[in-house]
């Protein structure tokens, strides 16, 4: 094996010492020079060494300068300090400053040398093994601490989920009681009475919405099976956009479709998925109250990070290499803060008003998501809009 070597020496005669010395020992020796610790450096930064062994007095520096310059730039090759001065003081300033060794010019440098440069190139490689280890471990550890939190919230949601569903179905009845009274009571006032139809008018909308309120709640809790076939995911999106036209009014509002034309088919639950898109694109209409523009993209790309959800595990949702097809929902809103941000897939968190929303809606997109082993991220910042961005899950001939 190689050792390459870059000597950092002005001294002629010592230059030719060194490589003599080097090639005496019969391992094979690469060594670059530089006389002085500009060009040094230079070498330094653009290539790669297995050690650098420099003179402690350079013409226009030292070797403590040339350290604290490598150490500026975290370029971190095993250091040998050479000099012809046998000063404690300087030796301890190098090794604080990461010197690996200090050797002097004496009559034992040549027998020395050698042992010196395999010794600091040993002690480096098994720093490097520890690095690499500590780094793994930290990884590790990280990635148990994500499990921990997915499986704590995955418990959070399954006991929440259950207890919505337990109390939606104990509240609708006597919902249901009270709207036959108010039918009943419709029914035998008399058209004078006005101001107590009104009174029934109010109770009756009170009652709509809680019912409304208990269906999203049992939307949230039901765990129902999907049913996945081959989907056109720009068919699912027109058909999501055109429901949602329906219900809203869009004079202020620019729609901007950049979907990309014959996508790979998803396998997808095309109902389940219409409904994650229409409430996202009402949150977007909702968060532009005067007026604004939402873009709508869809194209398909290679995974080739790791992040949340994409990794080489077998629990990872997708694998690195694995395509995907992606869906992009961006608005021009009043955008979410960085402390709102951690929350929105909290059940029951919401930051609109009063009777607009339940808190439920991207409690219900996330389920759904997970459902299909997709992913949703949320990018937003107050004032600045926001972005949802969906991975799905291309169809393959084994699905």
């Amino acid at each position: 094996m190689t050792i390459k070597i870059l000597l950092i020496e002005d001294n002629l005669d010592h230059i030719e010492i060194t490589k003599r010395i080097l090639q005496r020992t019969g391992d094979d020796y690469q060594v670059d020079l530089a006389t002085d610790s500009r060009s040094g450096l230079k070498k330094i930064f653009q290539g790669s060494y297995d050690v650098i062994l420099c003179d402690y007095r350079l013409p226009d520096s030292t070797a403590l300068e040339v350290l604290k310059e490598m150490n500026k730039k975290n370029k971190d090759t095993p250091f040998i300090v050479v000099t012809s001065l046998g000063n404690e003081k300087v030796a301890v300033d190098l090794m604080k400053e990461g010197a690996y060794d200090y050797i002097v010019k004496d009559n034992v440098y040549q027998d020395t040398l050698d042992m010196v440069i395999k010794k600091v190139i040993d002690r480096y490689r098994i720093k490097e093994e520890k690095e690499k280890l500590e780094k793994q471990v930290r990884e590790a550890y990280e990635r148990l601490k994500e499990t921990r939190d997915q499986l704590i919230q995955a418990e959070k949601l399954n006991v929440i989920g259950q207890l919505a569903s337990s109390i939606a179905h104990e509240v609708r009845n006597p919902l249901g009681i009270i709207l036959q009274g108010i039918n009943y009571l419709e029914n035998r006032l008399s058209a004078k009475e006005g101001d107590i139809f009104e009174i029934l008018v109010t109770l009756k909308d009170s009652i709509k919405r809680a019912d409304k309120i208990i269906n999203s709640l049992l939307d949230f809790s039901r765990a129902a099976s999907l049913d996945l076939k081959t989907e056109d995911i720009n068919s699912i999106l027109g058909v999501s956009l055109t429901l949602v036209k329906a219900r809203c009014e869009f004079e202020n509002i620019d729609i901007i479709m950049e979907t990309k034309k014959d996508l790979p088919g998803i396998l997808a639950d095309k109902n389940k998925l219409e409904q994650v898109f229409i409430n996202l694109l009402l949150n977007a209409i909702q968060a532009m109250p005067d007026r604004g523009k939402i873009i709508i993209r869809s194209y398909d790309k290679q995974l080739e990070e790791v992040e949340n959800g994409v990794g080489t595990r077998v629990q990872d949702n997708f694998q690195v290499g694995e395509r995907a097809v992606i869906v992009e929902i961006e608005d021009e809103g009043v955008g979410i803060s960085e402390e709102n941000l951690k929350k929105i897939f909290e059940p029951f968190f919401t930051t609109k008003s009063l009777g607009v929303g339940f808190g439920l809606g991207l409690s219900v997109t996330r389920n759904i998501i997970d459902m299909h082993k997709g992913l949703i991220d949320v990018e937003s910042q107050a004032g600045k809009g926001t972005k949802v961005v969906i991975t799905l899950k291309i169809a393959t001939d084994k699905t």
